[in-house]
This record gives structure tokens, sequence and C-alpha cells, in this order.
């Protein structure tokens, strides 16, 4: 008898009282909760064909890791106290709970702090993203079907807001970055420009490289020349004596030649360290050679430059509303049939682990 009595009493305090206190909650207490959901992707913008793409093959083809990467940042801020402040701000959703006092799960007091208030924004406010579709679901509870609605409403107009705000601020990083190469760029193609004036007030060649050439040109001239002066001159040693006036004359003229080759190729040829013109060239080619590639590195930095400030002014990402918030028509919340069933097989499961404890133990005894 007295086992019976304890058996009863444990299954009075183990499943009775806390299924009737369950039973009490949800039919008195317990206050009806709207839900409104909508699904949106963060889309950085491409080409005019890739923005013709209607919105199930874009869910079907994903979206880019950029894209991936953003969204899960967007998810974040959604859940952190910055947009809990902002619909506190706009909507005053914090009195829209203070102001009932029935349920005491869904009520928050004035005193509550920061941090259980954010505990309470994110058990109303959930985000999930997909990793298949790469879409961001966002689900917001209210207690009334038009506040749920104006909530997720404000909760998607902000993150339009923040996405934009997201990557202006890595566009001008970049165009910051960029700008200040530019800036280097600009620095060295004037420091070589400088170099190179320098280099042809010094050396007195405009263009060394030409000069060079146009040298080498004169040697080859007076090098054919000679060599037919030098033929003329055996032609006429064969007919005539060499004392004539005729082989005289060549041989004047050929001296004079030969002189006259001498002297260019000197001043066209020295060694490494010399100050002749073939040293002037290679050193005027290097100079040459540094102000191309200086101009050449300006020239993209400068197209780099203007890419990123064209970017910076435009709308980079944008977040797109597969689904727009819905005006719901029913509670959802509480799911009173299926919580309390699921309470009560909780409640038998563990009332039948104790009582099998316990007669464990009654058996040891006996």
């Amino acid at each position: 008898m007295k086992r019976i009595f304890r058996i009863n009493s444990l299954a009075l305090w183990m499943v009775v009282i806390p299924m009737a206190i369950a039973i009490l909650y949800y039919a008195l207490f317990a206050v009806n909760r709207y839900v409104s959901s909508a699904q949106a992707v963060v889309r950085q913008a491409g080409n005019d064909a890739e923005a013709m793409v209607p919105g199930l093959a874009m869910m079907i083809a994903g979206v880019n890791p950029a894209s991936r990467e953003e969204t899960l940042y967007l998810r974040e801020y959604i859940l952190s106290t910055d947009m809990m402040q902002v619909l506190d701000d706009k909507l005053q959703w914090r009195k829209h709970f203070e102001q009932q006092r029935r349920d005491p799960l869904f009520w928050i007091f004035d005193t509550t702090s920061q941090e259980d208030e954010l505990d309470f924004y994110r058990r109303l406010v959930q985000a999930y993203y997909d990793e298949t579709t790469g879409l961001l679901a966002v689900e917001v509870q209210a207690l009334t079907p038009k506040f749920a609605q104006e909530v997720l409403q404000t909760i998607l107009d902000e993150s339009d807001r923040f996405v934009n705000e997201l990557s202006h601020s890595l566009a001008h990083e970049q165009l910051r970055f960029a700008e200040s190469e530019l800036a280097l760029a600009r620095h060295k193609y004037e420091e070589k420009k400088r170099a190179m004036v320098d280099f042809q007030a010094n050396s007195e060649y405009l263009n060394a490289q030409s000069s060079a050439e146009a040298r080498a040109t004169i040697i080859a001239t007076l090098e054919g020349d000679l060599t037919r002066e030098k033929a003329k001159l055996k032609a006429l040693m064969s007919s005539l004596g060499n004392n004539t006036p005729q082989v005289r004359q060549q041989r004047v003229r050929i001296d004079a030649m030969s002189r006259q080759l001498e002297v260019e190729k000197k001043s066209l040829l020295s060694s490494d360290k010399g100050d002749k013109l073939n040293v002037i060239a290679a050193a005027y080619r290097d100079r040459e050679i540094d102000v191309g590639l200086a101009e050449e590195t300006y020239k993209a930095a400068m197209a780099a430059a203007e890419n990123a400030r064209i970017e910076a002014t435009k709308k980079i990402r944008s977040l797109v509303r597969v689904v727009s918030p819905n005006m719901p028509q029913e509670a959802i919340y509480p799911e009173r049939i299926y919580n309390l069933f699921t309470i009560l097989i909780g409640l038998l499961l563990l009332y039948g682990v104790v009582r099998f404890v316990i007669a464990t133990i009654e058996d040891h005894r006996d």
C-alpha cells in the first residue's frame, strides 16, 4: 500500500502537476505570436547579360563567393544589437513586448539588461542562410500581424542600406589604395623624366641612340666609299705610273677618307668607362627603358584609379528580395497541441526513467 502511494505521489509530482501547469499556461497565459517571413540574397552587380537572368535561375545557379560572404555578414548584422537598436528607434520594438503582461515568457522588463534583451530579440528574429541556394531566410515574430510585417520590412530596408554601405566602404578602400599607387607611380615617372633630361643636358645629345645610329651610318658610308676609292687606285696604277698626278691625287683622297673614318670610329667606339657615343647611347637606352616602364606603370595606375573611382560611385551590390515580407493571417505560435503533447511525452519518459531507477534500488535492497 505504501509502495502504491509512493508511485501515485511520484506520478502526481512528475506528470500530473507539471502537465496541469503547462495546460494552464497555454490556455490562459500564452499569447499568440504572428510570423512574417521573407527571403533575400546579396547580389553583386555584373554585366547586362547577367542582370537579365531571372530570379529562379539565379537561385539555381547560386551566388558568387563574394556575395555569399556578404550575405553571412548581413545575417550577423540582422541578429546584432545594432539592428535591435534600429528597430527600437523606428518602431518602438521593445515597448511592443513591454506592454503585454500576460505571458511571462515573452515579457520584457524595463530593467532588462542589453545582453538579456539581445537574447530575447534573437528568440523572436531568426535568420537562416541556405548554402544550396545562397538565400537568406528571415522570420520575425510579433504580437500582431501588422507589427510583424513592419518589423521585417524595416529589417530588409536597413539591410539594404548596410549592404550598400559595406560595398561602398570596400570600394572606397580600393579607391584610396589605387590613388596612393597612382601618386607613387606619378612620382617615379617624374623622377625618371628628370633623370633623362639631366642626362641629355650632361651628354649634350638629345637622343644618343639616334646619334649613334647616324654615326654608324656615316662610318658604313665612309667604309664603302673608301673601298671604292682603293679599287679605283688599283685600276689607275695598272695603267699609270706611281708618280703620275692622277695616282698621287687618288692616294691623297684615300688618305683623307681613312683619317676621317678613323676619327668617326674613335668618336663612336670606346671602352665601358669611356665617354664615347656608344657608351652614352647605352646609358641613354637604359634611361629610356626606365622612363618607358615608369610611363606604363603610371598609365596602368591611372586606369586602375579611374576604375576604382567608378566602382565607388555606383551601387556595387544590392539586396535582392526574392520573397517580400508577408502579412500573416493567423498565429503560428504557440503550437499548443503539439507543445502539450511533446511535454506529456517528455514527462512520461522522465517518469519512466525515475521509476526504473527507484525499482532497481528497491530490488537491490531486497
